[in-house]
């Protein structure tokens, strides 16, 4: 009988029909991503971990980060602005061009940003901002644009700025056509100033800087602790030892994670640092853009590191390790590659190396 490994409910209690993603959809798609079914109930995955995946992924560095790759080509971007400030100069050498939000692209192994016909937002969530990507408005069915109509009313020409390529002279088509689409909208734009900078693309001497200053709270480490609890879960799902997931050393730590339990972010986040998990990084002196996670014992703890998009790396503790799990050989990793979709199990095992085998899970597949 299907039990939920947050929440201990059954069949006879709760629902089982969604999946639970190891890794969540605003991350990337992977080929043979790892889900987990008819373990987490419908009540879990949609009324708890929906909820604290959009603040992760609206308010906190790393959700930004993967909105400014638009993983998920998604037409709107949203910043909440509780947690989070940031700050973006794309050297145009006005600051009202500060105000433009840009996205990501992997070139020759480095970030370049670039950036996007768009509509601005102020004031969502009170101290953020929504931004709509004009090319992406355009494709959306009648009831997505009505959702988005929706999210919009109350907006005030005021808080609005459209920021799009045209000639100062000759054509200036593309603003006409985001002054229709914000009408279309529901929004009354008056327009302001006009302001033109002449943008040479064979220019290499400008740089775009970004700059973040975010707070890790309780939701952020939260979601944190649900990803590196899900991922254990599905290597010991697959070493058909799911029996584990519901001892009571994991008591606690899920009870936070579905939010019955409080507790000090550092009991949950012993460590907060940028040293490399993955040799390879530490060799090149460089952080791969991808998402990595590990799980393995130490100090008599089950503990996972995990970083996004080779950012800051958190290490949490999920509970005292069981006595059973107690092997030299306990740990798994593996590192989920945004940019080509494909994911890398990390081990030191040399026969595995280069071997061409697919990427394994289990919990004896120590780094």
């Amino acid at each position: 009988m299907p039990e939920c490994i947050y929440c201990g409910k059954n069949e006879n209690e709760v629902s089982f029909n969604g999946r639970e993603h190891v890794i969540p959809r605003l991350m990337g798609s992977f080929e043979n991503s790892p889900i987990l079914k008819d373990c987490v109930c419908d009540n879990c995955n949609s009324k708890v971990f929906n909820s604290l995946e959009t603040k992760f992924k609206e308010d906190t560095e790393e959700g930004v980060c993967c909105q400014m790759f638009n993983l998920q080509n998604s037409c709107q971007i949203r910043i909440k602005g509780n947690n989070i400030k940031t700050n973006f100069s794309p050297g145009l050498g006005d600051d009202f061009f500060n105000e433009m939000f840009p996205f990501l692209k992997i070139e020759n192994n480095s970030w370049k940003a670039f950036l996007l016909p768009q509509i601005k937002i102020k004031r969502y969530g009170n101290d953020g901002y929504l931004v709509l990507l004009i090319d992406e408005l355009k494709k959306l069915n009648q009831k997505k644009f009505s959702d988005i109509k929706k999210l919009l009313v109350g907006v005030q020409s005021k808080d609005v700025s459209i920021f799009v390529g045209c000639d100062r002279d000759a054509n200036d088509d593309p603003l006409k056509e985001a002054v229709d689409i914000l009408k279309k909208l529901g929004i009354d734009y008056k327009e302001g100033r006009r302001k033109f900078v002449p943008i040479d693309k064979n220019e290499s001497s400008k740089q775009f800087k970004v700059s973040m200053d975010c707070t890790v709270g309780a939701e952020t480490g939260r979601i944190i602790s649900k990803i590196a609890f899900n991922y254990f879960s599905y290597c010991a799902i697959k070493d058909n030892r799911a029996g584990i997931l519901f001892h009571s050393n994991f008591s606690k730590i899920k009870s936070y994670i579905i939010g019955e339990l409080d507790l000090p972010i550092k009991q949950v986040i012993i460590n907060l640092g940028s040293e490399p998990i993955i040799f390879d990084e530490k060799v090149v002196n460089t952080r791969f853009v991808g998402h990595t996670i590990i799980f393995n014992e130490e100090n008599g703890n089950l503990i996972s590191k995990i970083s996004f998009l080779g950012k800051r790396i958190y290490t949490v503790v999920l509970g005292l390790i069981p006595d059973e799990l107690k092997r030299s050989d306990f740990g798994c990793g593996h590192l989920f590659n945004p940019v080509n979709k494909k994911i890398y199990q990390l081990t030191q095992d040399p026969k595995k190396w280069d071997s061409g085998l697919t990427a394994g899970f289990g919990l004896y597949k120590r780094l």
